[in-house]
């Protein structure tokens, strides 16, 4: 049953799997071209100086790639998911309802994370092209919450299909907004370094209400 559940997911999401790997590369493509002409235009030394003493960023173009992963990957596997009261059913397969769902919500995580992994893999190896090590680490800490955002942007997106009633809809939609914007906050390379682990476990616990929502569905109740 697990493997059916996994391959009706893969069914899903194999012709538009590319997409997000697609911005990814245009964003990496973009950023490699910004280092490029602003090592080429002020010299190696003036773009070392903007990097370290200036702290100037010049990879922001990766900034919303994972968002729109986790957004794009929950569009295409909850709204045919919730057309025609299809969940329902789901839960009434012979999978308790926690693994129907969570088995969904970790394959969509999962090509969300991918994305994400493979941008900051992209990253570190641009800026290691042209600054040294404590530069790449910097850069590595400054684009994590951005590819954090990945985990929210995915489950907060689940949420707002799932749920039924417009007026919770449009309360979900601000909180999971609200909770995407100090992500994209950095003004400062590396800010947000301390506090990475505690803001990783908080985007995790969207698994709750996304739960619960899923025994509301399970149980045919409205509240």
């Amino acid at each position: 049953m697990h493997s059916a559940l996994a391959y009706k997911e893969w069914l899903k999401l194999r012709r538009v799997f590319w997409v997000p790997l697609a911005v990814a590369a245009l964003a990496l493509g973009y950023t490699l071209v910004s280092f490029r002409h602003v090592a080429e235009v002020i010299g190696p030394v003036m773009l070392w100086l903007d990097a370290v003493f200036y702290e100037k960023v010049f990879y922001n173009h990766v900034q919303l790639v994972t968002a729109f992963s986790g957004i794009w990957f929950a569009l295409f596997q909850f709204v045919p998911e919730c057309s025609g009261k299809r969940l329902r059913l789901l839960f009434h397969l012979p999978v308790p309802h926690r693994k129907a769902i969570y088995s969904i919500v970790a394959i969509g995580l999962g090509a969300t994370l991918g994305v994400a992994a493979l941008t900051l893999a992209g990253v570190a190896a641009i800026v290691a092209a042209y600054l040294p090590a404590e530069v790449v680490v910097s850069a590595m800490m400054t684009t994590a919450p951005w590819l954090l955002a990945g985990i929210p942007a995915y489950m907060g997106t689940a949420l707002v299909i799932m749920e039924p009633r417009p007026a919770r809809k449009l309360f979900l939609s601000a909180i999971f907004v609200l909770f995407l914007l100090p992500l994209f906050d950095n003004p400062v390379p590396a800010a947000y370094g301390p506090i990475l682990p505690g803001y990783a476990v908080l985007c995790l616990l969207w698994l709750l209400p996304l739960d619960l929502l899923a025994h509301r569905f399970k149980r045919g109740t409205t509240w």
